[in-house]
């Protein structure tokens, strides 16, 4: 402003030397003439063969009980004497043992306890691997933005938590351990600015399912203005996290849309009907799989790509000025009057408004180069500063990027800076 992850919005920056532009995401793109729908839109046992004669190398013997009366001295004496002409005669066969081992039994019992310590494995690897999933759904949420909610958000899963006051740096620290072949180093922006709460939400999925399911990273902000923003942008970035790990199997970009229409059931169940267009939060997801990179967004948050010194957008703002301008195409009138309207900013289509209205995805992934940076990031972050600035704090590692973008935003002394959030992919 989280059971194995961070939104970005556009308005273009007033030139002010004391105050940053106005959150242009509390303006509903709706006019008594011209209107915008915002609704529209584990062990295997084998039995023996024959019963066993002795009991196996290192076990414990079973015990043997003599049931034969004792012999005396002078039967034993006679015996011995006698023995000679006993041993010419027939042999009588041995009388049967009265209390034979049960070798059947012995056999049943052991194949059930294989069985029951097969389960018992089985059952321990499948928790194992339910612990591992739950570890890579994560949510790094915050407070709200624009107006302190009544109702609490509820305890989401998360990998990191990044709550830091205004003034202060919360960049986590890439691991000692070396990263996955093909991983990107990660860097991470996450400030309240001077507002009172803190309404954006991100998140990025750990590096060590990299190898087997590549790296998801998600950015959502809350709605300056409107109630529960916090609490939305944090149902959706928790959503996709949540269905990471189910839907890395499918084609990326049906990966995105999947997990897109999870995070868009999950705010409109945490909301009613009558709630609608009352919350909402934009959504950023970039997606690195097969050296490739993928994205979606919806609302006014922004995706560049950095390559060779040059910053390009990747992505279309869902704002009013859009269809504004169509509108005065068909209409003949001025094009650039769209940029003067008062409600240019509004967004046309938010998670929270029910059924999306426009979904940006582009249609093919990005074949990733070394050197390449991709950044998702909130409005707070590219409404402060100019495309130029912008520009020149993409250098360095991902890290060092958070750093140089956390400081240019701080030295503008905006007294009503916005939420500032940033996920910085550097490869």
């Amino acid at each position: 402003m989280e059971n194995v992850f961070e939104i970005l919005r556009f308005s273009a920056p007033e030139q002010q030397e004391s105050t940053a532009p106005e959150d242009n995401a509390t303006t509903a793109a709706t006019d008594s003439t011209d209107t915008t729908d915002a609704t529209e839109g584990a062990t295997e046992s084998q039995a023996p063969t024959e019963a066993p004669q002795e009991a196996p190398t290192g076990s414990s013997p079973l015990p043997t009980f003599d049931f034969n009366p004792p012999v005396t001295t002078e039967a034993a004496a006679e015996n011995q004497t006698t023995g000679a002409t006993e041993t010419t005669g027939a042999t009588e066969p041995n009388p049967p043992d009265p209390n034979p081992i049960p070798w059947g039994w012995i056999a049943t019992t052991g194949l059930l306890a294989a069985a029951v310590i097969g389960l018992i494995v089985a059952l321990v690897l499948r928790s194992s691997r339910n612990r591992a999933r739950s570890s890579a759904k994560s949510s790094d949420r915050n407070g709200d933005r624009g107006g302190r909610s009544s109702r609490q958000p509820e305890a989401i899963p998360r990998t990191e938590q990044n709550e830091p006051a205004y003034g202060k740096t919360e960049i986590s620290p890439l691991s000692d351990a070396p990263l996955p072949a093909g991983c990107p180093q990660v860097g991470k922006l996450h400030q309240q600015g001077a507002r009172s709460s803190q309404q954006d939400c991100f998140s990025v999925t750990p590096e060590g399912v990299f190898p087997s399911c590549g790296m998801l990273a998600v950015v959502a902000d809350g709605m300056g203005g409107l109630s529960d923003g916090d609490k939305v942008s944090q149902a959706a970035v928790t959503a996709m996290m949540n269905g990471f790990l189910d839907t890395s199997t499918l084609p990326p970009q049906e990966q995105l849309l999947t997990l897109l229409a999870q995070a868009t059931k999950a705010v409109n169940t945490l909301l009613t009907p009558s709630e609608y267009n009352k919350s909402g939060t934009t959504l950023l997801a970039g997606l690195v799989r097969d050296r490739t990179f993928y994205c979606l967004s919806v609302g006014d948050s922004h995706i560049y790509m950095y390559r060779d010194g040059a910053l390009l957008q990747l992505n279309r703002e869902h704002v009013y000025r859009h269809d504004l301008q169509v509108r005065a195409i068909n209409q003949g009138a001025d094009p650039h009057a769209a940029w003067a309207h008062p409600k240019a900013g509004g967004l046309t289509s938010f998670l929270g408004m029910g059924q999306l209205k426009y979904v940006d995805m582009p249609d093919q992934g990005i074949p990733i180069r070394e050197g390449d940076r991709f950044l998702l990031m909130s409005d707070g972050v590219y409404n402060a500063l100019s495309f130029e600035e912008l520009t020149g704090c993409i250098t360095g590692t991902a890290e060092e990027i958070a750093g140089k973008l956390d400081q240019a935003i701080q030295s503008k002394h905006y007294s009503n800076q916005d939420n500032y959030t940033a996920v910085i992919l550097a490869f």
